[in-house]
């Protein structure tokens, strides 16, 4: 089995599964790799970066499919460039808990981000041309530069989803530090619409189209979901900037629902 040449220091005995080989037996770590424990929100504080999709364990979270598992990350876009740091899923309780981190050889902030029920991924930054590897940002140096590295996206192990098409097929918000600004149509005339923002936000926008980074949305002020009495909303369309030009979200949905 191969093993990873990196700068020692570990936080975790965890038992990982390399890709494409068998688990390592006994309490046995990557050598040489930084484990670092995700609190679970770390792209939610603001100085995390979403990416333009994620990359996931095709397996699910809390299934008890395995105690542990190791996504490898590469220097280069090829099956047998460098290994520059991995990505691991952890189960301590079959179904009940289970936890993500990272590792590389520096300590690095974690960017990982809840996509699902409890179920979180390593933002995606791009894809290869063939759409076989994506450039992922596994997390952050002591000087906010982000870490990159390319994972296979192995279709048996490994799957990814980009947010142009999730943010479509959700309710959702605008991210914290986003004025909420609405036109009449893309990039066209903008309305005298406005919803409340921060702790007091209560509305939703219901996506009805895309056309590119614009998305056409029923606003509705309070939120009319999760047993709110729709009656008492205040509905209105209009469009919205809802990507960046490098494909970044703008705005964000529910990822355990209500």
């Amino acid at each position: 089995m191969s093993r990873i040449s990196l700068r020692v220091s570990t936080l975790f005995l965890w038992t990982p599964v390399l890709a494409g080989a068998p688990a390592v037996s006994g309490q046995e770590p990557l050598d040489g790799v930084v484990w670092v424990r995700s609190t679970g929100s770390d792209s939610y504080s603001g100085q995390g970066d979403r990416g333009i999709g994620i990359v996931y364990f095709s397996g699910g979270a809390g299934y008890g499919r395995v105690e542990a598992d190791t996504l490898l990350i590469r220097a280069q876009p090829e099956p047998g460039s460098a290994v520059v740091g991995a990505f691991l899923y952890t189960e301590h309780k079959a179904g009940i808990s289970w936890s993500y981190s990272v590792g590389a050889p520096v300590r690095l902030r974690p960017n990982v981000l809840e996509f699902g029920y409890e179920e979180s991924g390593i933002p995606l930054d791009s894809l290869a041309v063939a759409g076989s590897w994506g450039r992922v940002i596994l997390g952050f140096h002591k000087d906010g530069a982000p870490y990159h590295g390319w994972m296979s996206l192995d279709s048996t192990r490994v799957k990814y989803l980009l947010w142009r098409k999730v943010l479509a097929n959700n309710r959702v918000f605008f991210l914290s530090g986003q004025p909420p600004r609405f036109y009449a149509n893309p990039a066209g005339r903008k309305l005298p619409l406005s919803v409340e923002t921060g702790s007091n936000a209560d509305y939703i926008l219901h996506p009805l189209e895309v056309r590119g980074p614009w998305m056409r949305v029923r606003v509705a002020e309070p939120a009319d979901i999760c047993g709110s009495d729709a009656a008492k909303s205040r509905t209105a369309e209009a469009w919205i900037r809802y990507l960046r030009a490098d494909g970044r979200p703008l705005v964000w949905y529910y990822t355990r629902g209500c």
